[in-house]
């Protein structure tokens, strides 16, 4: 799943370097960034960006992008670093620290606070000031913390339920169900033609933004209280949410090795065409092969929970390019930002890489007809979720816990009640 970006946790090296880089202000700065001359002439000066492999193909798109923009602005160069994924927040805060971080960066919303809150990012809000009821709403509340906007969209995705016809149609079954107990109730058939209901990864090392967080947030849960202070998620709907979890796990709806390892796209149950149901997954995610094309799934809303105050969420991300306040040509830089998030450049950038566009004017990407192209529907309704400083903390300290649970049976509240014990140590460490 794309969505899996590398879950580890952000080193202390980097809060203490990042702290020292600032002078341990904790206070994020303008950074001076304004709107983009209208005249190229007069803006000038060199532009390093950071982004990491969103594709395979990351450097060879850039390289005719670069030659085009330094064609309309003569007297800027910018030059586009491909970064590796790994170890990346070490590796940006050490150059931070050290005076030669690059211009911009490539930032998705949990990495947002902790540079925010140590001066290292520019308000980029003058950037979309001009047209900023073009961007999905959704798309700048996921970059915006504490009311500033620190990252101009430059992709978003969103999830939902995906379905395997051909599964669906030997279990007997003819319509895709919209709760978790329409799911339950059509498990035994599922499970008695051969075949799995959903998959579960429980492996600490994936992130819970695509497996336990959106559960919660289906059965009208919190990860934390609105200040950030403490834990919420071991309220009735973190205990509905782990329950539906175990049920699945217990009854043998769900592979096992997902539990505990995280399985290759070729490994994959689902992608091996074992599995009836995908929740909160990507489209872009499915490895079709011979045995199951794309043409066997379809896409539906995302399952409610059904449960008193339950909500249907879509969960999703987005992906923002942000400006460093110690960046010495910002000119420069918010020009080449604005530049690759304009409606033509994100319209080429999205559709190469397979990811929607937070911009409402690039219209639909994708066919209709085509899976990408129904996932667009729910683009709208795409929530990130709340994000804090600790958000990888607590997300490391929960995922151990659940995934304990989810093996042994615990019971449902003592698990989250003993990783809330977990989590608010750690809040209250770092309030």
């Amino acid at each position: 799943m794309r969505l899996r970006y590398a879950a580890a946790l952000l080193a202390a090296v980097c809060l203490t370097l990042l702290a020292a880089c600032s002078g341990g202000s904790g206070i994020a700065s303008s950074g001076g960034i304004a709107s983009p001359s209208a005249e190229p002439n007069s803006v000038s000066g060199s532009v390093t960006m950071w982004i990491y492999p969103i594709s395979s193909t990351e450097a060879a798109y850039w390289k005719p992008k670069v030659a085009t923009f330094e064609k309309l602005y003569p007297h800027v160069t910018v030059s586009v670093v491909v970064q590796p994924w790994t170890n990346r927040d070490e590796q940006l805060a050490t150059a931070i620290a050290g005076g030669k971080g690059p211009d911009v960066v490539y930032l998705i919303p949990d990495q947002i606070p902790t540079y925010a809150n140590t001066g290292s990012l520019s308000d980029v809000g003058p950037l979309v000031a001009s047209d900023k009821s073009d961007f999905y709403s959704n798309s700048l509340k996921a970059l915006t913390y504490n009311g500033t906007l620190y990252g101009v969209p430059l992709l978003e995705q969103v999830t939902t339920l995906y379905a395997n016809k051909k599964i669906m149609a030997a279990a007997g079954i003819t319509k895709a169900p919209t709760t978790w107990a329409q799911l339950l109730a059509d498990a035994p058939k599922i499970k008695a033609a051969g075949y799995y209901v959903t998959e579960y990864q429980a492996n600490p090392a994936e992130t819970l933004n695509g497996s336990f967080y959106p559960l919660l947030w289906e059965a009208g849960g919190q990860v934390l209280t609105p200040n950030g202070k403490q834990a919420a998620f071991n309220s009735s709907a973190g205990v509905a949410a782990l329950t539906f979890i175990q049920t699945l796990v217990k009854d043998g709806y769900v592979p096992k090795d997902p539990l505990t390892t995280s399985p290759l796209p070729d490994t994959d149950p689902i992608n091996q065409g074992k599995v009836a149901f995908v929740l909160n997954e990507d489209v872009a995610s499915l490895t079709p092969t011979a045995e199951d094309p794309l043409s066997n799934w379809a896409v539906y809303p995302p399952l409610s929970s059904g449960t008193s105050g339950g909500k249907v969420i879509d969960y999703g991300t987005v992906g923002g390019l942000s400006i460093l306040s110690q960046s010495k040509n910002k000119a420069a830089a918010a020009a080449w930002v604005s530049w690759v998030t304009s409606t033509a450049q994100l319209k080429n950038y999205d559709k190469t890489h397979s990811y929607d566009s937070p911009r409402i004017s690039t219209g639909n990407l994708y066919p209709p007809s085509t899976l990408l192209g129904q996932e667009e529907n729910y683009l709208p309704d795409m929530t990130q979720g709340s994000i804090y400083v600790d958000s990888r903390e607590v997300l490391s300290l929960l995922s151990s816990k659940l995934q304990a649970a989810i093996l042994d049976d615990t019971s449902p509240q003592q698990a989250l009640n003993a990783a809330a014990a977990s989590v608010n140590q750690l809040l209250s460490r770092s309030s």
